[in-house]
């Protein structure tokens, strides 16, 4: 039996008890964190464009971090800063299974989506006029695959604060077959992450909302085909 078949199996099973026991779901999310941990210190990473958070830590600026749902496994590793970055989550089973892996990560999760949740919202302007750091995966939790739902936008709008893109590829991996075709990570691997040019409060400001979306969509999209590209050539 192939690997990626077997991993299937695995994960097909555990499921059946992460429904069944809260315990279960809690041992469940540490062998995650550990598998996300062993993938990501078992490749060989290429960093682009990591000065654009840099410049923003360095001048205590906030700003909303998003990419694609596909993309999320290794995301929660990525985050190497002290400053916690507040992960929205969906307030369903697997919402709140992500949650308790990225609490690993220092970063606390506010309940919520961006298609519905006025108070999860709120939230997330409070935090970022308080000058913290907030992440949104603008396809999640169920979709449209790739599509940006127009809650991000609002929040930047009422926040005044700036939205950066964020991307991956890797040599190694397996998509499962959910709506999102989540990308697993193989440990042993090669890699390219990618932190695309930011947009501005100021780009946004001015422009439709339909404008918008298409902007922050653009630059997500624009950072998964660098990536792919510097992976192909390298």
């Amino acid at each position: 039996m192939k690997l990626r078949s077997i991993f299937l199996y695995i994960t097909k099973w555990l499921s059946k008890f992460q429904k069944k026991s809260h315990n279960f779901t809690v041992i469940l999310a540490k062998l995650a964190v550990f598998f996300i941990r062993l993938a990501f210190r078992t490749t060989k990473w290429i960093v682009m464009g990591e000065h654009f958070p840099n410049q923003y830590h360095q001048t205590g600026r906030p700003f909303i971090v998003c990419l694609w749902h596909d993309r999320l496994m290794l995301a929660p590793r990525v985050w190497k800063w002290k400053k916690p970055l507040h992960v929205l989550a969906s307030d369903h089973r697997d919402g709140r299974f992500i949650a308790k892996i990225v609490e690993n990560f220092s970063m606390p999760a506010v309940y919520g989506s961006t298609g519905k949740g006025f108070a999860a919202a709120k939230k997330l302007i409070q935090l970022l006029r308080k000058g913290e750091y907030v992440a949104i995966i603008p396809d999640g939790p169920r979709g449209p695959r790739h599509k940006l739902y127009p809650g991000v936008i609002a929040i930047a709008k009422l926040a005044k604060a700036d939205i950066l893109t964020f991307s991956f590829c890797v040599k190694r991996y397996f998509r499962l077959s959910s709506w999102d075709r989540f990308i697993v990570v193989w440990p042993f691997n090669r890699g390219v992450m990618v932190w695309n040019k930011p947009v501005l409060y100021e780009d946004i400001k001015n422009i439709s909302e339909a404008e918008a979306v298409q902007l922050v969509e653009s630059r997500i999209n624009e950072a998964s085909r660098e990536a792919h590209r510097i992976l192909t050539d390298g």
